[in-house]
């Protein structure tokens, strides 16, 4: 058993932080928490005096198989051999690297937005048994989008590995069925679509993008798998559409090469309607925001309305694109929200307590209360202060155990 006391709490619930309050794990799960130094013997004790405990953070759209280039701005699809060579080795090494930059950052759980498969699922698996450490991975495996659409027609171009191992293209009802159940029977966490034509390559430049009903079957297959479907969308009339369709969350929303447009009032109240998550993916349209200024605006504008009109908003940052790196990303997520016009408080919910509910584990995961997994991390700063200070890690536990300690002796 571990107690942690002395300590500040902010529980991802969104209540004020309460001061000189005890968490006691057993296990892999949080016994009690409460005010006071009381507890049992035999017990591991550290003192958070001076620290600030809240809920592991979680990422729910991240692409750990991307690249951790930190160059703001720099072209997509640009790879030198360098950076390929380190996702080589990194990726023999069942991205150690990657692993690592999320646990370090205290990002404890992510939703990997689509990866080389069935890979990430035997990876997911590793960490989830212990053999390996490093961030819980919830996965969709394979990108479903539609014949030559993106990432298959833009990114992937030309590379017959990647696209057959980490894209499905999909181009009727019936194949897109049988592709959920196949990914459904091998196990995956949820299904990823693409429902956008925008080529993040040269946004002059369209590609095809899945037919309404196909995105509409997807919908229907992975809910009847108890899948949720998160769907990628550059646009509001794209955005509409995908929310009619049974989007379970939307993804960027707003992507160079549409007209970037805040959300009207009837986006707005289908996904209220719907209950319809919103990923925002702040992070992305900052490191590209000199070149698509507007795009940035925009999506901090929708942001703000609708986090406004009480739209679910859940933490993602599109990590694995140059500029926005896997762990740091999302502290970066969380201060561009509070720039946008949201509290700290409001914005570290998004980062564990929403993301929780995004990912369909809100009775495990994303606050610190009795009987869920115990996912926490200390920071040296309060946050409620200044959001800068989630930065500040001082301990990183998952699952119950100690992954990151710098609490002085």
């Amino acid at each position: 058993m571990l107690a942690l006391t002395n300590l500040r709490l902010i529980d991802g619930t969104g209540h004020d932080p309460i001061d000189k309050m005890t968490i006691i794990i057993d296990g892999k799960r949080i016994e009690s928490v409460g005010p006071g130094n009381t507890n049992p013997g035999k017990t591991q004790v550290i003192d958070l005096m001076g620290c600030i405990v809240m809920p592991g953070l979680i990422d729910c759209h991240l692409h750990l198989g991307g690249l951790t280039v930190d160059q703001p701005g720099k072209a997509i699809g640009k790879v030198s051999f360098m950076d390929m060579a380190s996702f080589s080795l990194d990726y023999i090494r069942n991205y150690a690297h990657r692993r690592r930059l999320a646990i370090e950052n205290g990002v404890t759980t992510i939703r990997s937005a689509g990866d080389l498969y069935p890979h990430i699922l035997r990876l997911r698996d590793k960490i989830a048994a212990g053999k390996l450490p490093g961030p819980r991975i919830f996965a969709p495996g394979p990108t479903i989008t539609a014949p030559g659409g993106h990432p298959a027609g833009t990114i992937y171009k030309g590379n017959r590995y990647i696209i057959e191992n980490a894209v499905r293209q999909i181009a009727d009802v019936n194949s897109g069925r049988e592709e959920v159940r196949r990914l459904f029977e091998g196990g995956v966490d949820c299904i990823k679509a693409i429902y956008s034509d925008i080529d993040p390559m040269d946004i002059t430049h369209t590609v095809p993008r899945l037919s309404l009903n196909v995105l509409e079957t997807l919908a229907d297959e992975a809910h009847q798998h108890n899948l949720r479907l998160m769907v990628h969308t550059g646009s509001m009339k794209e955005t509409m559409d995908a929310v009619k369709a049974g989007a379970d969350s939307i993804e960027h929303g707003i992507l160079p090469g549409a007209h970037p447009s805040e959300f009207n009032e009837d986006v707005i109240k289908i996904m209220l309607d719907k209950g319809t998550c919103f990923v925002p993916t702040l992070a992305i349209a900052w490191a590209y925001k000199d070149t698509y200024p507007d795009v940035f605006s925009g999506l901090k504008k929708t942001f703000k309305k609708l986090h406004g009109a009480g739209v679910n908003i859940a933490a993602g940052t599109d990590s694995g694109t140059p500029g926005v790196v896997i762990g740091k990303g999302l502290h970066k997520e969380l201060e561009l929200m509070v720039e946008a016009g949201i509290s700290p408080l409001e914005a570290i919910t998004a980062g564990t307590k929403n993301a929780a509910d995004n990912l369909g584990k809100a009775s495990e995961l994303g606050t610190i209360e009795p009987g869920k997994i115990a996912d926490l991390i200390a920071v040296s700063g309060d946050p409620v202060k200044n959001i800068r200070n989630t930065r500040e890690i001082r301990l990183v536990i998952k699952d119950g155990v100690i992954l990151v300690n710098r609490i002085s002796a």
